[in-house]
């Protein structure tokens, strides 16, 4: 089958040809238009002069002479044409997509510094090693990699530290959001002990401004059934006007669920308490409890991605997926036309006919 195809967002269109093997018959007219002006054997009368019928031996030219077997050869062309039914293929695709609008918190206190954070990765010999990076690395390339996969769904982003940054609001435009969370930065000082604020000047970790601040946008969407908070901390709640149990309660009144995500472990003290969390994690335990969510605890990269791996599987997007195919048939116009020119040339060949010699 021939096809040519034509894309669009929402639909294609393809050329096609249902019946090609028609197209071989195309072959059969160069030789046949070639031959047509052969001339055959030529009877021959001996005489010793021909000068009397010189002017009866040139070929006659008449009109349907010349336009005739043209008209008969692009007829049968369209004809064949015709039998090979072209047609042009419609392909429209219908999506219809129940998204979930999902706000992501994430922490941006000086404590995320803390280089904690184990990835495997493989060198330029193919050998698997352990790379340690800070939290917040660590949390931008595992939330980029998260909202790269949930293509359908609404997403936003709110910063915290001393207090919250909306960053931006629910939007489908997934690469404003990645190239927003690659600009993500802390405090940090030179050489030469010159500071350079982070990304929100005031530090500390108000969690319940930061959930207060996404569910507030996600209140302000009616038509959403699905509403999540992703909140991404490593600390304990010490800044902002409202507790973080507080704002849960007031999230779980809109129908919001929180999944928080613990990040890091504390290696402060010895190498014996490890182990030890700098976060409150009884505090996370219960916002996501009581929002119908679920806590994480990721001390290591893996873990981290394991966390939002789950919360992906979790939050399913419903999309229906419905492909329309139809088909116009064009050999109507082929055919029209190769009835035209047997039209004309049979007209030609009895109203203007060849003279004979």
């Amino acid at each position: 089958m021939m096809l040519l195809a034509l894309a669009e967002p929402d639909m294609s269109r393809e050329f096609l040809f249902a019946a090609p093997q028609w197209l071989w018959g195309l072959l059969l007219l160069l030789p046949a238009a070639l031959l047509r002006r052969r001339t055959g054997t030529i009877a021959a009368v001996a005489h010793p002069t021909i000068r009397f019928a010189a002017a009866s031996l040139r070929r006659p030219r008449t009109l349907a002479g010349r336009l005739g077997p043209l008209l008969f050869l692009l007829a049968a062309l369209c004809l064949l044409l015709a039998l090979a039914r072209p047609q042009w293929r419609n392909e429209h695709r219908e999506q219809k997509v129940s998204g979930i609008d999902i706000m992501i918190a994430c922490d941006l206190s000086g404590s995320m510094s803390a280089q904690d954070m184990l990835f495997s990765v493989q060198d330029e010999r193919g050998r698997t090693r352990r790379v340690p990076v800070d939290r917040l690395t660590a949390a931008k390339h595992v939330i980029a990699e998260f909202i790269d996969g949930r293509p359908n769904d609404r997403i936003g982003l709110v910063a915290f530290a001393g207090k919250a940054k909306l960053c931006s609001p629910l939007t489908l435009d997934h690469r404003l959001l990645e190239h927003i969370i690659g600009g993500f930065y802390l405090a940090s000082a030179d050489v030469f002990g010159r500071e350079r604020a982070g990304y929100i000047r005031e530090d500390g970790t108000a969690i319940g401004t930061a959930i207060a601040a996404a569910a507030t946008r996600l209140h302000a969407r009616k038509e959403t059934k699905s509403k999540v908070i992703i909140l991404v901390t490593d600390g304990v709640s010490n800044r902002g006007s409202i507790s973080p149990t507080e704002a849960a309660e007031q999230a779980a009144e809109l129908g919001i669920r929180i999944f928080t995500i613990a990040i890091g472990r504390d290696e402060r003290i010895s190498r014996y308490t490890a182990d030890v969390d700098t976060f409150d994690s009884k505090t996370l335990k219960n916002i996501a409890h009581m929002t119908g969510g679920k806590y994480y605890h990721a001390s290591s990269g893996e873990k981290l991605q394991r966390a939002f791996d789950h919360i992906n599987r979790l939050e399913k997007t419903e999309a229906t997926r419905r492909t329309l195919v139809s088909y116009e048939e064009l050999f109507p116009y082929p055919l029209a036309l190769a009835a035209l020119l047997l039209a004309l040339g049979f007209a030609l060949h009895f109203t203007l006919p060849r003279p004979a010699p």
